[in-house]
C-alpha cells in the first residue's frame, strides 16, 4: 500500500466518522441538560490510541454532558535504552445521556521511537503519524465529580494498512 493510498483511506475513514457524528446530531440527539459541572476528565488508558498505556485529558466543547469534545494524551515506554513516545490527539462525540455514552471519534497519533543497538553503539530513531479512531462505551457520573471508566475499539490507519486495537480506561471526572 502506498502512502497516497493510506492517506486517502485515512481521509475517507475520518470523513465517515465525522459524517456519522453529524448525522446523529442532526437526528435530534439531545445534549443532556446544560450543567454547571465541567464534564472534563483525566484518565489512564491501557492499550488504546497510545499503544501500551497513556495518561489523557478529555473535555467537552461546552458545559454539556455529551456532544462534541476532544482528547489529548501522552504515553510511552522504555527498556534498555530503547523506547517510544506516543501522543494521541482526537475529536470525539458522545451519544447518550445520564452518564452512559457511546463514544465515536478520530484523530491522529504521533509516535516517535528510538532503538539502541548495544553492539554497534548506534541509536536508530524514527517518527510517524497515523490515523487513530475510537468506537466505545463510556460510563461517568452525571453532573458531578467522580470515577469514570471506558472500553473501546481503537484501530490505527497507517501506510501499512488498518491495525485493529482496543483499550480500557479508568479515571476521574472533575
Amino acid at each position: 500500500m502506498t502512502n497516497k493510498t493510506a492517506l486517502r483511506n485515512f481521509g475517507l475513514s475520518l470523513f465517515a466518522v465525522v459524517a456519522f457524528s453529524l448525522s446523529a446530531a442532526a437526528q435530534g440527539v439531545e445534549k443532556e441538560g446544560k450543567t454547571s459541572a465541567n464534564a472534563s476528565q483525566v484518565y489512564l488508558e491501557a492499550g488504546g490510541s497510545a499503544i501500551f498505556y497513556s495518561i489523557n485529558y478529555d473535555g467537552r466543547f461546552g458545559k454539556f454532558e455529551n456532544g462534541f469534545g476532544m482528547r489529548v494524551g501522552i504515553g510511552g515506554a522504555t527498556r534498555g535504552g530503547s523506547g517510544y513516545v506516543a501522543i494521541p490527539l482526537q475529536v470525539n462525540y458522545l451519544l447518550g445521556n445520564k452518564g452512559q455514552y457511546m463514544e465515536i471519534g478520530g484523530g491522529i497519533t504521533f509516535v516517535s521511537t528510538s532503538i539502541s543497538d548495544f553492539f554497534d553503539d548506534e541509536d536508530v530513531s524514527a517518527s510517524t503519524v497515523g490515523g487513530s479512531f475510537v468506537l466505545g462505551f463510556r460510563k461517568q457520573p452525571f453532573g458531578k465529580k467522580g470515577l469514570t471508566w471506558r472500553v473501546a475499539f481503537t484501530p490505527f490507519v497507517s501506510s501499512g494498512g488498518i491495525t485493529p486495537f482496543a483499550g480500557a480506561s479508568i479515571g476521574f471526572r472533575f
